[in-house]
């Protein structure tokens, strides 16, 4: 049995009997939880579950890294400066089974995602049945505040708009690669370890069909143009084939999109990568909007350069020019 994770006015107070302490602002890395839980359970089946649904391998990574760094504490050490944890998950024993959430209960911003239930076996499948609402709602609090904190610093991208009619927030870390094609943009950033790098392009509807080839026409795409757009010495800039991609439907801004996550390599070097590609449907041009972010550090974990590219794609806004 499913036991559905229900909003209230984005809070919902788990007990009338507890005391609410404001602290002004969370703390934590992006993408770590604290979770709160005995050693003993932490070490047995509810601790496999949580670790199986929250740790588990980051699509489109080929050396595996996990969706979240966990930190487990037990219960009666959860005060203080933990509590302001911007991300927690709290085991807790209770006559009936479930999970709600609770918004800024000790900080801002700050999501506590709470498991109740009177056994073992009822708390791990509680985890287990409710595992995409639960990587959902972090991953969608984490992009949240990624963007907030881009928002701070960040690119003039009026050119980006008046070529695609979007608005994107891009990091001021950022630069356009290559200005002289109206037809292409490619924003890059130096890190220590190589480079992240953004593609915007569109394509007519005919290219990607909406049915069962739609895996191979995005590799067909994204393959033709990085190999005539992405400047490689001796090399083409394709898509791994020893990789099967991962495709999935979402939305963008309110439009469909394909979301599609793999690796890319380039022909003849030894250079690769993970990519996250969002396809999306823009109604008023009849056409496909590609806004694509991909990571070249082979010598270093991607997780998180991938994660702060998936919060810029996802901040894209269509916007009317005339």
């Amino acid at each position: 049995m499913k036991y559905y994770i229900y909003l209230l006015l984005s809070l919902i107070m788990i007990s009338c009997n507890e005391k609410s302490v404001r602290i002004n602002d969370s703390a934590g890395k992006l993408n770590d939880i604290l979770v709160v839980i005995d050693s003993d359970n932490w070490d047995g089946q509810i601790g496999d579950s949580i670790r199986a649904v929250l740790a588990r391998p980051i699509d489109g990574i080929v050396r595996e890294e996990p969706m979240f760094t966990l930190n487990q504490v037990k219960p009666e050490s959860f005060s203080g400066m933990l509590k302001k944890s911007r991300n927690y998950l709290f085991i807790q024993k209770s006559d009936s089974t479930g999970v709600a959430i609770r918004k800024d209960k000790y900080a801002m911003p700050q999501l506590g995602v709470i498991v109740r239930g009177p056994n073992t076996q009822a708390i791990a499948t509680a985890i287990s049945d409710n595992a995409d609402d639960i990587i959902n709602i972090f991953n969608d609090s984490e992009i949240a505040e990624k963007q907030r904190l881009i928002k701070q610093v960040q690119l003039n991208t009026d050119g980006i708009k008046d070529r695609f009619g979007i608005v994107i927030t891009v990091p001021q870390a950022y630069f356009e690669a290559k200005r002289e094609d109206p037809d292409f943009v490619w924003l890059r950033r130096p890190i220590p370890e190589g480079t992240m790098d953004i593609m915007i392009y569109e394509v007519p509807l005919n290219e990607i069909n909406r049915d069962s080839t739609v895996a191979q026409d995005i590799v067909r795409v994204r393959d033709s143009i990085g190999s005539r757009k992405i400047p490689v010495d001796n090399g083409t800039f394709l898509t791994e084939p020893a990789f099967s991609p991962f495709v999935n439907e979402t939305q963008i801004d309110g439009k469909f999109a394909f979301e599609t996550k793999g690796t890319w390599y380039v022909k003849n070097k030894f250079m690769a990568g993970p990519f996250v590609n969002y396809a999306v449907y823009n109604e008023s041009k009849e056409n496909w909007l590609i806004i694509e972010g991909y990571v070249s550090a082979p010598n270093a974990e991607q997780r998180n350069y991938l994660f702060e590219l998936d919060a810029i794609l996802k901040s894209i806004d269509f916007v009317n020019l005339e």
